[in-house]
This record gives C-alpha cells, sequence and structure tokens, in this order.
C-alpha cells in the first residue's frame, strides 16, 4: 500500500487538531515526549475525521444548493467558478449515454470515466483539493462545536470559529464546483481534442 502525501495530510492535520481538544478536555499539556503517540493518534482521529467527511458530503451539497455536477449541468453556476459549455456538454454526454432521460448523476458518471481513461492529472488534483477542503470543513464544525459546549461563555471562541466556519463552507463550496468543472472539461477534451477557454 502506497500513501500519497494527500492521504497523510488529510489524516494528520484534522487529527491533529482532535488530540489538541483531547489534550484540552483532559487538562492536559503537549510535550515533545509525545510527538510519537500524538503522530499515531493523530492519524487515526484523522481517518475517522475523514469517514465523517465523506458521510456528511449529503449534507453540504444541501446547503450549497445541490450537487455542483448537476448545478453545471444545469448551467448554473457559483461565485468564481464559470461554465459556459454545459449546453454543448450534455449534449455529448447524452449523445455517449444513448439516451435522453439519463440523470445528471449518470450524465457526470460518464464524464467521470473518461476523465479518468483520459489520465488528466489536474482532474485528480482538483478531487484532491475539493476533498481537503472537506475534512478543512468537517473538522472545523466538529471542533467548534466541542468548543462552543467547553465554553459556552467565552465570545472570542464564537467570533473566530463562527467566521472560520463560512469560509471554510464557501472555499470547499467552490473547491467541488472547481472539481466537477474540470472533470466537464477533461470529457469535453476527450470528446474532440480540445480544451475550452473558461
Amino acid at each position: 500500500m502506497k500513501f500519497k502525501f494527500y492521504d497523510i495530510l488529510t489524516h494528520l492535520v484534522p487529527g491533529f487538531v482532535f488530540f489538541i481538544l483531547l489534550l484540552d478536555h483532559f487538562d492536559k499539556s503537549f510535550s515533545n515526549d509525545m510527538i510519537v503517540p500524538a503522530t499515531a493518534i493523530s492519524f487515526i482521529l484523522g481517518y475517522f475525521a475523514n469517514t465523517l467527511s465523506s458521510w456528511l458530503e449529503g449534507v453540504y451539497y444541501w446547503t450549497w444548493g445541490g450537487k455542483p455536477s448537476t448545478k453545471l449541468l444545469k448551467g448554473k453556476d457559483v461565485w468564481k467558478v464559470r461554465f459556459y459549455e454545459h449546453e454543448y456538454v450534455n449534449a455529448l454526454l447524452r449523445a455517449e449515454s444513448n439516451s435522453e432521460d439519463s440523470s445528471h448523476d449518470a450524465l457526470f458518471q460518464i464524464a467521470m470515466r473518461n476523465a479518468a481513461l483520459a489520465g488528466n492529472t489536474r482532474v485528480s488534483d482538483f478531487n484532491a483539493s475539493y476533498g481537503f477542503s472537506r475534512i478543512i470543513l468537517t473538522t472545523l464544525i466538529v471542533s467548534s462545536i466541542v468548543l462552543f459546549i467547553s465554553y459556552p461563555k467565552e465570545l472570542s471562541v464564537y467570533i473566530i470559529a463562527v467566521p472560520m466556519m463560512f469560509v471554510a463552507w464557501l472555499r470547499c463550496k467552490q473547491r467541488a464546483y472547481y472539481y466537477a468543472r474540470e472533470v466537464l472539461f477533461t470529457f469535453i477534451q476527450s470528446k474532440n481534442g480540445t480544451k475550452p477557454l473558461d
């Protein structure tokens, strides 16, 4: 089994945040003697946090008004992420699916399969970036809830945590749109050999 930098980052960063929260909960302080066990514990905690972020993906889609892939295929984009080829890519995908009744999810699955076959590393990079943004958002939400419970009267906790959660939510949404757009661009490129300008 080969670990990628992305795997390590998405496990250690959130896991270490939760490890620090555990230390705070038990009134313990971090010391140099804890580096090795802290790394192992952080990785395990991060693994579960990553799983939770995957389970919450549907909730995030709901807060964003739907799946980014579906929204882009319907011609709706988000701030800073524009996609002008939705009619063209829909026509290509429907021709590929041999059905006019295919759902947007089914059409996007076709685009994803083609993107994987095309071997475009940008798609996997955008996917990793979205995954990392999603785990950061989940980590901020969970750790903020823990802090709100632990320090209910500390106004500074709310002043810092709430804006951070909003920024992480918005950034995660944008990263999801960037990923979906890159998949669709790659599909178009695989069909006509050129990538449209954005």
